[in-house]
């Protein structure tokens, strides 16, 4: 029986397997499609042929591991990346396998690679001072100043992703008391995030200045053409007024201050202030506890630190280097 063509596995793939059988969402299909193009392309220039032309016997584990090793090289892309690539590709020749049994012992071996070891960055996260301070130097005067006001505040108050907050409309909204919004997290899981109540004025007032209903199907937030805010413009929002506003306070210059930060912030506010665990992880959109506990590591390390900055009178005399003659005396002395 001869081997289907590359190019028919890969349309059953995306089509069948990922859209009719897993129903997965617009942004798994994007993550999918990304990693097997920049695969193909990185192929093609291997085999010295064109992308339509390449064949699954092209598709070895030794250009595989270059590949991932161009990714970090080439591409200056972290290992979180390329490891986020790696368990792309490795679904598309799972699926493979899985249609033609007869190729399980090729890609059995890229089955097998195993994600790289990747350094975790330190838990960043604004104070409220900081975070009063970005939003202060916001000029809600100005054309679209509003809207970034907007952007910044419902960020933090809903401690959403930014993809979730750009996918909001003002249907998804419930302004009156109780105010909360309806977000749809990975997995197309949905929750409700509670919303303050200045917040939920905020956004009512906003939409009443745009002449738009509160039924509205268009997404809340837009650009200049009337199009979906996307992620770029709303990494350069934050950028922008996080710049404007370091320059008059200096702690805000570091580096690494993105969205996802925002969440970050949002969820360390929420544990210092006493919400139990349990709360934040719902808030946050977390399937497991686990994933929300690195935010009490981190206060933890961060009340540590200010404890041994304060120093202590508390001394430990020195344990005495002489074992008993008796082992059992020495147990005993511990």
């Amino acid at each position: 029986m001869s081997t289907p063509p590359l190019s028919a596995l890969l349309t059953g793939f995306f089509l069948r397997y990922l859209v009719a059988e897993r129903n997965v969402s617009p942004h798994t299909i994007a993550a999918y499609r990304d990693g097997l193009k920049l695969l193909l392309q990185y192929a093609a220039t291997r085999c010295r042929r064109p992308i339509e032309q390449l064949t699954l016997d092209d598709f070895s584990t030794s250009i595989m591991l270059d590949f991932l090793n161009d990714l970090e090289v080439t591409r200056h892309n972290t290992p979180r990346t390329r490891n986020a690539r790696l368990a792309a590709l490795q679904t598309f020749f799972r699926y493979v396998v899985t249609h033609e049994p007869a190729l399980a012992t090729r890609y059995d071996p890229i089955l097998a690679l195993s994600s790289k070891k990747a350094i975790h960055p330190v838990l960043g996260y604004l104070t409220e001072q900081e975070l009063g301070h970005v939003l202060a130097h916001v000029d809600r005067a100005k054309p679209n100043g509003e809207r970034d006001y907007v952007f910044l505040a419902v960020l933090y108050d809903t401690g959403t992703r930014i993809q979730e907050l750009l996918d909001l409309a003002p249907q998804d909204f419930h302004l009156d008391r109780p105010a909360f919004v309806r977000v749809r997290g990975k997995g197309r899981r949905e929750r409700l995030c509670p919303l303050l109540p200045q917040t939920a004025r905020l956004i009512r007032r906003f939409l009443t200045a745009q002449h738009r209903p509160l039924d509205d199907t268009q997404p809340l937030l837009q650009n200049r053409r009337g199009l979906r805010l996307t992620r770029h413009g709303g990494r350069y929002l934050l950028r922008k007024y996080v710049d404007r506003a370091a320059r008059s306070m200096p702690s805000l210059a570091r580096r690494g201050i993105s969205p996802h930060t925002v969440r970050h912030t949002k969820a360390m506010h929420l544990l210092q202030s006493g919400v139990p665990l349990i709360s934040v992880k719902d808030v946050l959109g977390h399937v497991d506890v686990k994933s929300t506990e690195i935010y009490v590591q981190s206060d933890l390390e961060m009340k540590r630190a200010a404890l041994a900055a304060t120093g202590s009178p508390v001394t430990v005399s020195p344990r005495g280097s002489r074992l008993p003659s008796s082992l059992i005396a020495w147990l005993e002395s511990l």
